[in-house]
């Protein structure tokens, strides 16, 4: 039975996932993760689009990205994919397929869940249990919005000015908002990665 096409929408908001083959870790060093960073903000700088969250764990990746052209996304994933895999194979002598099956990308029909997405990506570390507090993860998007902290990947979620009227202010509301768990993280794990943390 054939895959079904992806839905490519002009201005089109994504939830992307990746896993690692056979759930191999590929991000074992700080260099993987710098390497792969640094993919992401030269596809972006190809195919112009919004990153407004991210995570990198061990085995997988959640991006959730804007795309200028829909028809870009395929590229956009094609070369950041295929840019960190070949770079892994040399890193570590590895043959054949790093990444598993063809990443997910469902289209993010509303944008009032861009900050619900967020709240999801970021908390990843937290709910594998690598970490008690999302603070204590840096490969996430999380210390932006959480701290204001300088990060040239990322471009602000466009809901997250609603949080407050000072920069003090939306930081405090979005680590409050990100310190309680979503009622639907369980579901979306199974929805995504095929099976819960």
């Amino acid at each position: 039975m054939p895959r079904p096409p992806r839905p490519l929408v002009d201005g089109g908001c994504y939830h992307l996932i990746a896993r690692g083959n056979n759930r191999q870790f590929l991000f074992t060093e700080e260099a993987a993760f710098r390497y792969f960073l640094d993919g992401l903000a030269r596809a972006k700088t190809r195919y112009p689009a919004k990153l407004y969250h991210y995570c990198l764990m061990s085995n997988h990746i959640h991006l959730l990205l804007a795309i200028e052209s829909g028809a870009d996304l395929p590229k956009f994933m094609q070369h950041l994919l295929q840019g960190y895999g070949r770079w892994y194979q040399h890193r570590v002598g590895h043959s054949g397929h790093v990444w598993q099956g063809r990443y997910k990308s469902p289209l993010v029909a509303q944008d009032s869940y861009f900050l619900e997405a967020g709240r999801y990506i970021e908390r990843n570390p937290v709910r594998a249990k690598l970490v008690t507090d999302p603070t204590a993860y840096p490969w996430s998007s999380y210390a932006c919005y959480a701290y204001g902290t300088d990060n040239a990947l990322v471009d602000e979620d466009p809901y997250y000015a609603s949080l407050g009227s000072t920069a003090y202010r939306r930081q405090e509301a979005y680590r409050e908002f990100v310190s309680l768990e979503s009622p639907y993280a369980p579901i979306l794990d199974t929805q995504f990665l095929d099976e819960p943390f």
